[in-house]
């Protein structure tokens, strides 16, 4: 376990300073094609060493008259906010999409969940996004409602939070329940399993003392592999769904914007740039770093493993 831990804290301190780097350069190289400036920062005036130096002493930069740690703090907590209840959302919805697709009868997947599972883990959550927001807005056209039944946009912890949490959740929780659904089939193949039903243990036991246990490790890692996801889809999602956080953040200093207006301040700013290519990238391999610390506490054939390959060496 020390030994898996210290192996990703020293990825992790390889690969962020090397986002920071790409980031920053990234952001002077990238505006030079349409813009003789960056931001209120003239491209002559900005370099690395000097931006290294005031990191050291915990300044991430100015963005004209705002910092860059006031410009990203709100935004990265609602970001964060989003991704928790979104993963919440997968996990939850993932097992047991996972447990209902085997049939009690053959313990096997059945056809229709494979069919659902397979679209569902491999169809991108934007998709379903657009398509959503689409059939809602005809539905309001065609109904004449005066409002949608949600709000198709805009920051709230309330009813705001159903179509962004639903699309960012919806092809890892397929994921999920795909991974957790093939685990069960398996386990439920083993003779253990049928010495277990011969002496007439019940099915919900059967699942919860005997093949949930061995499941637990490569569901823990499925688990980080489906926070990935939801990182990936974030700076999408967010914008699709005007959510204040640090994806729009991120399209704003690349430039992109989705009500077609001209890039503002933000645009190719590399001290605002190399500080969310860290975020993101954190976000990333802390996500892997938990999933695999979460595999080897809920697996000790693991770490046994692990300690039987050390001696062999």
């Amino acid at each position: 376990m020390i030994r898996l831990i210290a192996r990703k804290v020293i990825i992790i301190l390889i690969i962020l300073p090397i986002l920071n780097v790409v980031g920053f350069y990234y952001a002077l190289a990238h505006p030079r094609l349409s813009a003789p400036t960056i931001g209120t920062v003239e491209t002559a005036d900005v370099s690395y060493l000097p931006y290294v130096r005031g990191l050291l002493a915990g300044d991430l930069g100015q963005v004209g008259r705002l910092s860059v740690a006031s410009i990203i703090a709100t935004p990265i907590k609602n970001s964060l906010v989003l991704l928790s209840i979104a993963l919440v959302t997968a996990v939850l919805l993932g097992l047991i999409f996972g447990f209902l697709s085997i049939s009690p009868r053959t313990r096997r997947i059945s056809p229709q969940a494979l069919v659902v599972l397979s679209a569902g883990s491999s169809m991108p959550g934007f998709l379903l996004g657009g398509v959503i927001l689409s059939a809602m807005v005809y539905r309001t056209l065609y109904s004449g409602a005066r409002a949608t039944l949600i709000p198709l946009s805009g920051y709230g912890l309330d009813e705001h939070l159903i179509l962004p949490v639903l699309v960012l959740a919806i092809q890892p929780a397929m994921y999920i329940a795909k991974i957790t659904a093939g685990l069960l089939e398996h386990e439920l193949q083993q003779d253990y399993v049928r010495v277990a039903r011969s002496k007439g243990l019940g099915w919900f036991r059967l699942m919860w003392q005997h093949a949930w246990p061995n499941m637990l490790a490569p569901i823990m890692l499925t688990i980080g592999e489906s926070m990935r996801l939801m990182v990936g889809a974030l700076v999408i999602v967010e914008a699709i769904f005007v959510w204040p956080g640090i994806g729009r953040i991120f399209l704003y200093t690349i430039g992109l914007r989705l009500d077609s207006r001209p890039p503002g301040a933000f645009f190719g700013d590399p001290y605002l740039l190399a500080s969310i290519a860290v975020i993101l990238g954190g976000l990333l391999l802390l996500a892997d770093l938990l999933a695999n610390v979460l595999a080897y506490a809920f697996d000790p054939r693991l770490s046994t493993d692990s300690e039987e390959q050390a001696a062999l060496a």
